[in-house]
């Protein structure tokens, strides 16, 4: 606009100027070589003016050209845009479908124009993993790193796809050094807890349960049911590296308020008893009893070798003598007996038990005692009734 006002000017200057310079022009001679070239002033600025026009309108059509062409470049962009989005919804619908290898080359043909590359590649190496090709898996997570070698969403899923293949020992390196970086992150936390437990790396699991707790990650029952198989996951490890020795070292430096929890001192005698060391077992147990009655520990007693039974016989009637209906005593006190020869005594607590509870095992063991007893029609009809209840329910005949 500039440029137009500035030609007027000149042109309107050469329109006054021009009359009064009327017979007065002068003129101009310009000489190349062997060549002249005379003019007039008038005519050397007319001249002049002219090849700014057209220079003006040169640059004017040029701009013109490019704008076109930049507009083109745009459009022909977008539209390469357009198609990558589409491709990339597309390719992670069949993903979620579990079409993995058309989710997989839909996802890799749209990155080169794709708003986030790194999201296609990611979303591709799960399809790849999919279909077992841990080799283009791998090559997608690299060329994901090469955009990003510091994202966490890459982090994450490289642990997570490599515990998902089963290699935990790849996984636990890459969930470690995202530890360090970020130590609250849910996501890594919870797969640090199941490559833990892949593992069986019970001691690291146990050390990280306050904090899957503090994340609220698991639930009190959740916590219970884990910190359990971790302490005894760590018994069952302390049990085969350093024997029973070792074993009762660990449960000894244990806090009272863990050596008082029944379940893991049933796992300690289970140990002990794998062990031959059933008459140590057999004392935790009796002292344990004399605290508080707990059922998981009364039917570990008749599992136990003791070289005499009599005093385990005279606890567990001690302790029927405050709990007499209960039929994981009266189950105890039979098996007890039966392994005695005491045949009648046994019947009496057996039929006990199976008066407060139906129990297979219990019927079993009735069923012996009786044709100890020379009562084979009774025995066998206990038999028939342990079948009946050891079968699964066959369902009404149509």
């Amino acid at each position: 606009m500039i440029r137009l006002l500035l030609l007027v000017l000149v042109l309107a200057a050469g329109l006054v100027v021009g009359p009064q310079l009327a017979g007065q022009q002068g003129y101009v001679l310009i000489s190349a070589a062997e060549q002249t070239l005379e003019m007039s002033v008038t005519t050397l600025l007319v001249l002049v003016g002219i090849l700014i026009a057209v220079l003006w309108a040169l640059e004017w059509l040029l701009r013109k050209l490019l704008s076109i062409s930049s507009t083109a470049t745009g459009w022909l962009s977008g539209r390469k845009q357009r198609k990558a989005r589409q491709q990339t919804q597309t390719g992670l619908i069949k993903l979620r479908e579990g079409e993995w290898k058309k989710a997989e080359k839909l996802l890799a043909k749209a990155r080169p124009h794709s708003d986030a590359p790194m999201h296609n590649l990611l979303a591709a190496a799960e399809a790849a993993q999919q279909r077992q090709n841990l080799q283009a898996r791998d090559q997608y997570l690299q060329q994901a790193a090469d955009l990003n070698a510091n994202s966490l969403a890459l982090a994450l899923t490289r642990a997570q796809l490599h515990s998902q293949s089963g290699q935990h020992e790849e996984a636990l390196a890459s969930l470690r050094a995202i530890k360090r970086q970020h130590p609250r992150n849910p996501v890594m936390l919870a797969l640090l807890k199941d490559t833990y437990i892949h593992l069986e790396d019970w001691s690291a699991l146990l050390n990280l349960l306050p904090t899957l707790k503090k994340a609220q990650l698991l639930d009190d029952a959740q916590f219970d049911a884990l910190h359990e198989r971790a302490e005894l996951g760590v018994m069952a490890h302390v049990a085969s590296q350093q024997g029973t020795e070792g074993l009762l070292a660990h449960w000894n430096q244990l806090p009272k308020a863990k050596r008082n929890q029944p379940s893991l001192l049933a796992g300690l005698v289970k140990h002990l008893a794998a062990r031959n060391a059933d008459s140590e077992a057999y004392i935790l147990l009796r002292e344990a009893l004399k605290k508080r009655t707990d059922d998981r520990l009364i039917a570990l007693i008749p599992t136990l070798d003791l070289p005499d039974n009599y005093p385990a016989v005279v606890m567990l009637e001690e302790l029927l003598t405050q709990d007499s209906r209960n039929p994981v005593l009266h189950s105890a006190l039979g098996q007890l007996l039966m392994q005695s020869g005491k045949w009648q005594d046994a019947r009496s607590h057996f039929e006990n038990a199976l008066e407060y509870r139906t129990d297979v095992s219990d019927y079993a063991y009735l069923a012996d005692v009786l044709d100890k007893l020379d009562q084979g029609k009774a025995a066998s009809d206990v038999s028939r009734t342990a079948l009946k209840l050891a079968l699964p329910e066959q369902p009404p005949a149509a």
